[in-house]
């Protein structure tokens, strides 16, 4: 979203990178509605981040979790096949009118293990959009692995200045090592993309997943993230299945640290989830989410 504004302000919307702000007398942050209209009004062009990968409201849950469950980030997790999954996810950011996200994604189950889907992305409003489509193919092998690419088209739309576009590739892997744990690893943006004529690299990330399945209704995930730009952070989650049409999801995710937390709720093959994460800085986040086929 909004990165190198300026000297003094600085606001990127993942909490990898935080708003450096004039502070007043008794310590306390400039109102920050007020800061974001100075910054969306300053007439220096602002490079477009990308940084949010996914809005799914699953994966916040997790702790942003993002290599291990259907609808993340690595085309390598399939769904069965011969069925159709179709989820929509939504967020104001920080409860800050004009930073509305929302995510659309449907996949398809094909036979001999394949796997095919697209998502649409849109982060920002009427002055600042940042804009993603998504296609992705998967196929599994021997039932041991599976391995998918997703190919990403990029999209920034600045009011006043020209439209600009990029085209990334993420590659993923998924290992089943038994029946209770499985491995994954994704590259993302793995050819080095970048906007505005070459100017503004977009980022370049490594995921290192695990999931576990224990024999009580608990699983439980974790995940090494690296941005070829910032420090390793670890990601911590788990799902407690307490009946069969609940889920109660929590996480955890340090450097930055973060909290979340979550439910989902099924019926038939509709499923409702909420989400809610934390942020050392500035308020938490609400994210909604529902979903059609899981189960």
């Amino acid at each position: 979203m909004l990165a190198v504004l300026s000297a003094r302000y600085l606001i990127v919307l993942n909490g990898r990178r935080t708003i450096d702000a004039t502070v007043n007398d008794n310590g306390c942050l400039i109102t920050l509605r007020k800061l974001i209209t100075v910054l969306m009004f300053l007439t220096v062009l602002s490079p477009a981040a990308f940084e949010l990968q996914s809005v799914n409201t699953t994966g916040i849950a997790l702790g942003s979790i993002s290599s291990l469950y259907p609808g993340a980030l690595n085309p390598a997790v399939l769904i069965p096949e011969k069925t159709m999954v179709m989820r929509t996810d939504y967020s104001r950011l920080f409860g800050i009118s004009g930073l509305d996200y929302y995510q659309v994604e449907i996949s398809r189950g094909f036979r001999r293990g394949m796997c095919a889907g697209m998502t649409f992305q849109n982060l920002g409003n009427r002055i600042y959009q940042e804009k993603t489509a998504g296609f992705k193919i998967g196929s599994d092998i021997k039932n041991v692995f599976s391995v998918g690419i997703t190919l990403n088209v990029y999209n920034v739309t600045i009011i006043g200045y020209e439209k600009s576009t990029a085209v990334g590739l993420t590659a993923g892997s998924l290992w089943n090592l038994n029946e209770e744990m499985q491995v994954s690893l994704v590259y993302h943006n793995i050819n080095s993309p970048a906007i505005y004529h070459h100017s503004d690299p977009l980022p370049e990330c490594f995921f290192m997943g695990v999931r576990y399945v224990s024999k009580s209704k608990v699983e439980f995930f974790g995940e090494i993230f690296k941005d070829t730009q910032f420090p390793f952070s670890l990601r911590l989650g788990s799902v407690l299945k307490p009946c069969k049409f609940l889920d109660l999801r929590c996480g955890t995710q340090f450097n930055p640290d973060r909290y979340s937390g979550g439910f989902s709720i099924y019926w038939r093959k509709f499923s409702l989830d909420f989400a809610i994460q934390q942020h050392q800085v500035l308020p938490y986040t609400l994210y909604y989410g529902i979903g059609y086929g899981f189960r």
